[in-house]
């Protein structure tokens, strides 16, 4: 849980800032455009054969305009665009990123499902499509709209009838504390003491551009080494309890 579990005790956070991550890196970026590589669903980054891979399926909900799409695009490294276009139908996106834990480099695969909430609400087979065999729920709550941060606990409630005993994470987009933010800290401190969920902050307004790689991937680490860390966890978790069964 993560009450018990200190963020960065599995999983190296600054790993990918040693010589070690950074040539891992190498393998991630793209040397006609200076950015990291836009990878098809089929595609996979050219690592050694050595470095085991993992694959999580991830579902990204919250009510509509809250940025969900746009922290999707920032993790992936690509920008989005500045107006709002609902997402049509489920966009697929695949994550790779390397982690250490402890002595050993792994990469995760993390299939992002994103879907609008219109075609949830029109298409009957959407959200079971997102739902079905998810490893992952990531809430995503805007730091400018209270009333997102508010209807969190209801989602949540509600999203947790699910069979499949997903690892829950929250993501609350547009922070930049130089704005007037609706969502406190104190806020913050006190849903992940209740829930027992980390809050990750994320600030979709990068602006995208190609000329700076390494500053744009070390921005997002952060964010993409607790995901994967918390997965981690939920596995382990979920082995111990099978061996406690037998």
């Amino acid at each position: 849980m993560f009450v018990n579990t200190k963020v960065g005790s599995i999983v190296s956070l600054d790993w990918q800032s040693s010589a070690e991550g950074e040539t891992i890196l190498q393998h991630f970026y793209d040397p006609q455009t200076t950015g990291r590589k836009v990878l098809g669903i089929l595609d996979r980054p050219s690592l050694p054969s050595s470095i085991e891979e993992v694959s999580y399926k991830l579902h990204i909900t919250g009510r509509s305009g809250v940025g969900k799409t746009a922290t999707v695009a920032r993790l992936y490294g690509i920008k989005c665009p500045s107006t709002y276009v609902e997402t049509a139908g489920i966009r697929k996106s695949n994550i790779y990123w390397p982690v250490k834990i402890w002595d050993k480099i792994i990469l995760f695969k993390l299939q992002f499902w994103d879907a609008g909430d219109n075609s949830i609400k029109k298409y009957s087979h959407i959200l079971p499509a997102c739902k079905d065999k998810v490893d992952a729920i990531i809430y995503v709550f805007s730091f400018l709209d209270n009333n997102s941060f508010a209807e969190l606990p209801q989602h949540m409630s509600r999203m947790s009838q699910m069979g499949e005993n997903p690892t829950n994470i929250v993501i609350g987009t547009r922070y930049n504390p130089g704005n007037i933010l609706e969502v406190s800290t104190a806020d913050i401190k006190e849903f992940e003491l209740k829930w027992q969920v980390p809050v990750l902050k994320i600030d979709n307004t990068w602006s995208g551009s190609r000329s700076n790689c390494d500053s744009e991937v070390h921005e997002v680490a952060p964010l993409l080494n607790i995901i994967c860390e918390q997965l981690w966890i939920r596995d382990q978790e979920y082995l111990l309890k099978q061996g406690l069964a037998r």
